[in-house]
């Protein structure tokens, strides 16, 4: 996984904002594919996968651990605010 130092930037800022050191990647229900992801700032569960990235401490859900490896979360900015994106990862829709 890759963070860019624009999503940092906006993690760390809605961190500090929550009272939250820890940015949660976990499964949702649904879609076509199966699974997709759910992000939340959370404190770890117990069996979650730890890491640090770009300086941003990440909990990985282990039903979603191997499918993080691929993407890029980075921010976006238009004319409906600004927020985090997932790039890459599966897209067989």
């Amino acid at each position: 996984m890759i963070i860019t130092d624009g999503a940092k930037t906006y993690i760390e800022q809605m961190m500090k904002d929550a009272g939250i050191s820890t940015l949660r990647f976990a499964s949702e229900e649904g879609g076509c594919c199966g699974p997709s992801f759910r992000l939340t700032l959370d404190e770890p569960q117990e069996n979650d996968i730890m890491d640090v990235i770009n300086n941003v401490k990440i909990a990985i859900d282990p039903l979603v651990g191997d499918k993080v490896i691929p993407i890029t979360l980075d921010i976006v900015i238009d004319e409906d605010g600004t927020g985090l994106v997932i790039n890459g990862g599966s897209s067989c829709c």
